[in-house]
């Protein structure tokens, strides 16, 4: 946690308020996407434009697993309320509970038909929202689903932490207490800041869409800094409240290790329902968390589209219509992919979800506060804004920043990259062909739409 909250303040609260104010500069000026963000700034050069395609690339290529994933919280939110998911017996071993959930899991991930009949529904659930825009579709959904999402959260933490007398409690204990001793382990930082990366929608392109449709006198430096703390409330308030507190209540602290091996996909999967099933009316409480889940990343899955959308429809100037469509069709392909290749999955997280992420942040600061000047940048920042911050720490946040990637990015190499390229398959090869495809698709498309 203490990793996480330096690359919160490092690196999360720098690059969205950055995001806001290139976003509200270049939307003034009828660009929403970052290809055409890159173009305001450097009077609609090639190159720029070819590197802002990857802000398009990055949304689009994580979308296109992170809607098959978005999909499978639909699936099981409706699998717990009609009792489908597996019944779990009481047991003191985490692993013999966890033992129907893990097969059912696994089965239904392979892909199953149920599988598909979610990801076709939440594909469809997507176009409808997107095809009815921003205002009337993106702003209007976030507007039911984000109160919900908390209230729903907040009754969940509720339950999680008066399991067994208030027993969950001392999971947050467990989760906050410090070992000073891991902060030497650059593992725990490049996790650390990769989960600001991911949580905050950074070094995608997404915010700087949503910026783009702002107000010219939007207060860029308000909106970001509450996007950012709303954001960490919902995660660390909220979501620390959930699943550890009550896999320690249930389990006690020498499951957590068992119960979170593998990651997300295990705890919020698997773990997760086999303690809630454990309740009485634990399949409410199991459809409460899933549905909980599945809002989360529609609101995401939203997000990650629109850059694409913004893209086609400000730079081709193709209609709203057919630039949703087209940009359903072309997620629908990468999700379908995403379900049926092997690794497919995996190889993109790897990639669009990690190191173009990092390189990406590393270029937005570099061109947008240093290379287009950092006074120009600052006349920008404190423009409209109620917080007039001193161009001082424009130098130090941002010159800060640019090191802290540099780092961050040197240690994933150093651990990541080795590991990554140690067995190729065919379906590895199918992976990087489809990324490599995007790129330049998209590169292209950027130099024509000029």
């Amino acid at each position: 946690m203490v990793p996480y909250f330096i690359s919160l303040f490092l690196l999360g609260l720098p690059l969205m308020i950055l995001e806001w104010v290139i976003g509200r500069y270049a939307g003034s000026k009828g660009h929403g996407s970052m290809v055409g963000i890159m173009g305001v700034f450097f009077n609609q050069n090639s190159l720029p434009r070819i590197i802002g395609s990857l802000g398009v690339s990055i949304p689009f290529l994580i979308v296109c697993y992170y809607i098959y994933i978005e999909s499978w919280t639909l699936g099981f939110a409706f699998l717990s309320l009609f009792k489908k998911l597996p019944q779990s017996i009481e047991y003191t071993d985490p692993n013999l509970a966890l033992i129907p959930f893990l097969k059912f899991y696994k089965e239904y991930t392979q892909p199953s038909l149920l599988a598909i009949f979610f990801l076709l529904i939440t594909l469809v659930l997507n176009w409808y929202v997107l095809k009815r825009g921003v205002v009337k579709g993106i702003e209007f959904t976030a507007k039911i689903g984000l109160p919900l999402l908390f209230l729903m959260g907040i009754f969940l933490s509720i339950v999680s932490l008066s399991i067994n007398n208030w027993k969950g409690v001392e999971g947050l204990y467990f989760i906050f207490k410090p070992d000073f001793s891991k902060l030497t382990d650059p593992q725990v930082w490049v996790e650390a800041s990769g989960q600001i990366f991911f949580t905050l929608s950074l070094a995608m392109g997404a915010i700087a869409t949503y910026a783009s449709y702002v107000k010219k006198n939007e207060d860029v430096v308000k909106v970001g800094i509450y996007t950012a703390l709303l954001n960490e409330l919902a995660e660390i308030g909220i979501g620390a409240s959930i699943a550890i507190p009550a896999a320690f209540a249930i389990f006690g602290a020498s499951s957590i290790p068992q119960l979170a091996q593998e990651g997300t996909f295990r705890l919020g999967f698997m773990s997760m329902p086999a303690i809630l099933a454990i309740l009485p009316f634990g399949y409410i409480f199991s459809f409460i968390w899933f549905f909980l889940l599945f809002i989360a990343a529609f609101t995401s899955s939203l997000a990650l589209i629109q850059p694409l959308v913004a893209f086609f429809e400000d730079e081709l100037e193709i209609s709203h219509h057919l630039a949703v469509n087209l940009s359903i069709v072309m997620v629908a392909f990468g999700a379908f992919l995403s379900a049926f290749v092997p690794g497919f999955l995996d190889e993109l997280d790897f990639w669009a979800g990690a190191v173009f992420l990092i390189l990406f942040a590393f270029i937005e600061i570099l061109v947008f506060v240093w290379l287009f000047g950092v006074d120009n940048f600052y006349k920008e920042l404190i423009r409209d804004t109620f917080l007039k911050i001193p161009k001082l720490l424009v130098y130090v946040f941002y010159g800060t920043s640019l090191i802290f990637i540099g780092i961050l990015f040197y240690f994933w190499i150093l651990m990541k990259l080795p590991q990554h390229f140690q067995n190729i398959t065919w379906n590895i090869i199918v992976a990087k062909g489809f990324i490599i495809i995007t790129l330049f698709i998209l590169g292209l498309l950027a130099i024509k739409s000029k």
